[in-house]
């Protein structure tokens, strides 16, 4: 086996943005920290946030962290506030890494570019004098009663054919999850959730969480577009069947979205809205995308569907007299164009609210014109099928949370190991939630991990954190 007998004080699985703040947390214990990460270099889906600007975190928490994580919240009430977004600006502060306030609350580098934070943990971690050895996935993970140590063994040999074995007195997982993920790197980010099973931790199963959602309509489009047919289908007719298509590329600022399964309200959201080729995303889409049914294949017509709220802030009944009054000063003019210049300030918004063949306002009639603002309030399209994982930015589900102390992320299990970052069954909205979980959680282990090694325990400065949340 090649190294020989060496041992580390911890061994960090995983070079993500959780993991890598864990192996600097447990250096600045003064642990001998061995980083290993499966690709070819660290960092590969930390370059990828924030659309590669990377949102770092966001200084609405802790206010509203209980609406933000779900279910689970609770969960990282300790972790953020040992390691809080204000600390998570100082942080890289320090590193050089200066940032800037966004929108709700987004804190972003002023450089705008996610390599600049990727190179300044790289940096910090190397002038610590950590060590790290890439391309080493891991296989398999084993606790030796008799020397309380873990054997770390690595999937792949060494330059002369030998296996790689790794020694340590702690271990951290945080190999993130299996979401926006190349098909072979997603094989591969499921050795961890294997590993973690083995040792005797349940696995919540893995889900898409801010994804885009796949629409129905556009599914037909792009099938009929593929095969170069049109169904014999023309005028008004067409435009129906296209209005969603044209569309693609369109932003609908701060709409409100309200997922229905089987017609029943299951949750909501508001922010800006996207339309692709492939159906929606942006935050009013994504933040909807982890309560999509899991189930295979397509779903039945009707089953799953998303409202557009294109006035978020009138009622139904406000529209209606508004568009009666628009109408009523207008009647010569198109309805598409009172909705455009009146409503929506969109052209193909307003295609999309009357898919109908347009005609002037003093043609159109009372139930027609109740049709219309209810579309404003409330326009329904079909989601085609659950997301796959593959499109989607985080994983929902993971590392069971009970068997996981959340003031240190020690496993209940297995005393010495760790978890970190989004391999536990945690997710946030969109806007810099799931890094500070990261940060946050990797802070954490990495301290606890350290401290373990040390023989002191994995204990929780309790005293010290009540202090600081005064």
């Amino acid at each position: 086996m090649t190294p020989s007998q060496d041992i580390w004080d911890v061994v960090v699985i995983g070079g993500g943005a959780a993991g890598l703040m864990a192996a600097i947390s447990a250096r600045e214990e003064g642990a001998r920290v061995l980083l290993l990460e499966k690709n070819a270099a660290p960092g590969k889906k930390l370059l990828l946030t924030g659309h590669g600007r990377c949102n770092l975190t966001n200084i609405r928490i802790p206010g509203n962290y209980l609406e933000a994580y779900h279910e689970n919240a609770r969960f990282l009430s300790s972790a953020i506030r040992k390691f809080a977004p204000e600390d998570v600006r100082t942080f890289f502060q320090d590193l050089g890494v200066k940032t800037h306030e966004e929108d709700d609350g987004r804190i972003f580098p002023d450089s705008g570019k996610a390599e600049t934070v990727l190179q300044a943990l790289l940096q910090k971690y190397a002038d610590m004098g950590g060590k790290r050895n890439d391309s080493h996935p891991v296989g398999n993970l084993c606790h030796r009663e008799e020397t309380g140590l873990w054997d770390v063994r690595i999937s792949v040999e060494d330059h002369e054919g030998k296996p790689i074995l790794y020694h340590a007195r702690s271990v951290i997982l945080a190999t993130g999850g299996k979401s926006y993920l190349p098909r072979e790197d997603g094989k591969k980010a499921g050795d961890a959730y294997r590993i973690a099973e083995e040792l005797g931790h349940s696995i919540v199963p893995l889900r898409p969480a801010l994804a885009p959602i796949l629409l129905s309509a556009m599914s037909a489009t792009r099938h009929t577009e593929a095969e170069g047919r049109n169904d014999g289908k023309t005028g008004a007719e067409a435009t129906r069947e296209d209005v969603e298509r044209t569309l693609a590329g369109v932003t609908l600022p701060d709409v409100g979205t309200t997922l229905l399964l089987d017609g029943k309200k299951t949750a909501s959201a508001r922010g800006d809205l996207l339309f692709t080729h492939q159906g929606i995303s942006g935050p009013a889409a994504m933040q909807l995308s982890r309560y999509l049914p899991p189930e295979d294949g397509k779903y039945a017509p009707g089953h799953v569907t998303i409202c557009i709220d294109l006035l978020p802030d009138q009622k139904t009944d406000e529209i209606g007299k508004a568009l009666l009054s628009a109408m009523s000063n207008r009647p010569n003019m198109s309805i598409r164009n009172i909705l455009f210049h009146e409503f929506l300030h969109l052209q193909k918004a307003a295609l999309l609210v009357w898919k109908e063949e347009d005609k002037p306002a003093n043609a159109v009639t009372k139930t027609e014109r109740n049709h219309i603002a209810e579309r404003l309030k409330a326009l329904p399209l079909q989601v085609e099928k659950c997301t796959p994982l593959s499109m989607a930015y985080v994983t929902r589900g993971g590392v069971e949370l009970k068997g996981v102390d959340p003031k240190t992320m020690e496993s209940k299990i297995r005393p010495g190991l760790f978890f970190a970052g989004e391999i536990l069954d945690i997710d946030g909205i969109s806007g810099g939630y799931n890094l500070q979980n990261a940060w946050s959680t990797g802070y954490v282990a990495g301290k606890s991990a350290a401290k373990r090694s040390a023989g002191e325990g994995a204990e929780d400065d309790s005293a010290e954190n009540d202090k600081r949340a005064e």
